[in-house]
This record gives C-alpha cells, sequence and structure tokens, in this order.
C-alpha cells in the first residue's frame, strides 16, 4: 500500500519538476548569458564523450537529454520535457559529434 502511494505521488510530482534552463526557454528568457553558462555546464560532457551512448548517459546525469529533430540533435530539459536548444547551439553540431564518434570507434578497431 505505501509503495503503490508514493510511485502515484511521484509520478503527480514529476509533472512540477523543471530545470531553470526549461523555464527559460519556455518563458522566452533564453538569452547569451544562459546560453554560454549552459554551454560551459555541459562542455565536459560534449567533449568527453566517446559515442553517443556514452553523451546520452553524461547528459542524463546533468539532468538533460538528447532528441532528434529531422537532421538536428536537440536538448531537452529531462524533468519536464522542454525543448531547450540545438547541440549546434551549445557549440557541438550533431555533424560533428558523429563524425568524432565514427573516428573514436574507427581508432578502436584494430587494423
Amino acid at each position: 500500500m505505501f509503495a503503490k502511494h508514493a510511485i502515484e505521488q511521484e509520478k503527480q510530482d514529476v509533472t512540477f519538476k523543471q530545470s531553470a534552463w526549461a523555464s527559460a526557454r519556455s518563458s522566452n528568457r533564453w538569452d547569451t548569458e544562459m546560453e554560454v553558462s549552459l554551454r560551459m555546464f555541459l562542455y565536459e560532457e560534449f567533449a568527453k564523450a566517446r559515442s553517443w551512448l556514452d553523451l546520452r548517459r553524461r547528459l542524463v546525469s546533468k539532468g538533460f537529454y538528447l532528441k532528434q529533430v529531422d537532421n538536428r540533435v536537440r536538448l531537452r530539459d529531462a524533468y519536464s520535457n522542454v525543448d531547450i536548444c540545438s547541440c549546434r547551439k551549445l557549440g557541438f553540431p550533431s555533424a560533428q559529434l558523429t563524425s568524432k564518434f565514427a573516428d573514436i570507434r574507427a581508432a578502436a578497431v584494430p587494423a
């Protein structure tokens, strides 16, 4: 009984969770300062990632996830599912990431 109540309560609470990044984007307060702050906050995750899976795991630990929309990869808030920006806006275009991960994979395979 307690576990069921706790799960139901958690489901209700999730809808109210939201990061500062999502609130800035959803209320049209996205500006250069927010963009630079987000780049600095996530730079290490993008720079050190060795695959798409590794990048996704790193971003989840910071409260974000990736979603592909058309030919672009978008960063989203993990709590509220609000679309924040493209990876390109953070300085890591999806084509560059794909190339980087392919190069890492090729280097790992013995010739």
